[in-house]
């Protein structure tokens, strides 16, 4: 994998994000409300096993006689009896009910088996072969990606030309590869929808969340016109978190050319400790120093950024960061409000911030400093009282 590094000033940036994907192409399809069964527990109770044993010895049973030989009232008998009609267990005939084959095996039980339609929306990841069922959103609509202009397409592994939809869901049900999906959805209703053998992609932007169990959820949205976006948060997407993760964890190398750098993880930032070669380098290469940063980490697919800090590892690296904070210091304000007076209270604030001994910095250090980086305004209202004394 290629990898480039561009240092650049700190963002802000969400509180929950662990990564922040500035870009990225994903290859993603959304399969919503898709028709599938469920299977649910349904207890019975005593009164109901009752009912069943007379249904199984009257053959047929009638309330009437039921009432006669328990003494239960036939208003509640026939509520029972449409229960299990439901249930499958019982059969009705007018007045009169039979017990089915299921009956049988349910009598000595204390739960039955019931089968019911329900739907779930889907999301396929081609990148990372994730299938997962997105958490259900009650009163909303399902999200559509029908609308928006894909970047690209990108070949998907599921046989020639065009495949049902069912079968897929179905392989994976049985395989127990759909990620999130309810333990009792055990099986997908047989539709006429027929998916290509190639998935659509589309530039998004998104972040990676960690919940408290160390889990990963993807949250990324996908532009579908000039002022519409669609936004999903993907529970259980660990591989595509996972990619992500590993691409912002290339920071590590990031400062790998300016010399000598140890860099570590906080949990909040990469934190990058510089020697004095590496610390020359780096204000080189316009890294402010003494301040928070960012760096974009750009992979094949994706743009991650991720924030750091640095810190000096010896004297003389020290001095460096003194000189980069007490010139970003005195750059950030206007030019008209420069004076030697604000200058030399900079100087005095980042010598102290770095443990410098009086003399180490000055502000002639850090005029010369202005006039390289080419803060020419700067430099010049800084000068005014010399050059023109008696003004």
């Amino acid at each position: 994998m290629t990898v480039r590094f561009t240092f650049q000033p700190a963002r802000e940036t969400d509180s929950k994000a662990t990564v922040v994907v500035q870009e990225t192409l994903l290859a993603v399809e959304i399969w919503p409300d898709v028709p599938m069964t469920r299977k649910i527990e349904e207890s019975l109770t005593a009164l109901d096993r009752l009912i069943i044993e007379a249904a199984i010895a009257l053959d047929p049973a009638y309330p009437i006689d039921i009432e006669e030989i328990t003494g239960i009232p036939q208003s509640a008998i026939v509520a029972i009896f449409g229960r299990l009609v439901r249930l499958g267990l019982l059969e009705a005939r007018e007045a009169e009910a039979i017990a089915t084959e299921s009956a049988q095996v349910a009598v000595k039980q204390t739960a039955v088996a019931r089968l019911r339609p329900t739907q779930v929306t889907l999301l396929y990841l081609a990148d990372t072969d994730e299938l997962i069922a997105l958490p259900q959103n009650s009163g909303r609509r399902a999200p559509r990606l029908d609308r928006a202009e894909p970047a690209g397409y990108v070949d998907v592994d599921r046989g020639a030309g065009l495949t049902p939809r069912h079968e897929i869901i179905a392989d994976r049900i049985r395989r127990q590869t759909i990620l999130g999906l309810p333990k009792d959805i055990v099986a997908a209703v047989p539709t006429d929808d027929l998916v290509p053998d190639y998935s659509p992609q589309y530039r998004s932007s998104g972040r990676v969340e960690t919940g408290g169990d160390g889990s990963h959820r993807a949250r990324f949205k996908v532009e579908v016109g000039a002022t519409k976006t669609v936004n999903l948060l993907v529970p259980h997407a660990d591989n595509l978190a996972r990619r992500w993760t590993e691409l912002a964890e290339q920071a590590a190398h990031a400062a790998d050319g300016w010399g000598p750098v140890a860099a570590e993880y906080t949990g909040r930032a990469w934190r990058y400790e510089l020697g004095h070669e590496a610390a020359v380098a780096a204000a080189t290469d316009g890294v402010r120093l003494g301040h928070p940063g960012g760096l974009l980490i750009q992979g094949d697919r994706d743009v991650v950024y991720v924030g750091v800090e640095f810190t000096p590892a010896d004297s003389s690296a020290a001095r460096t960061f003194a000189l980069q904070h007490a010139m970003a210091e005195a750059a950030m304000k206007p030019a008209a409000e420069a004076t030697f007076q604000r200058l030399a209270s900079i100087v005095e604030v980042s010598a102290t911030r770095y443990g410098l001994a009086p003399g180490e910095l000055t502000p002639a250090h850090v005029r010369s400093a202005l006039w390289t980086a080419r803060h020419y305004q700067h430099v010049y209202a800084l000068r005014r009282e010399e050059d023109f004394p008696l003004e």
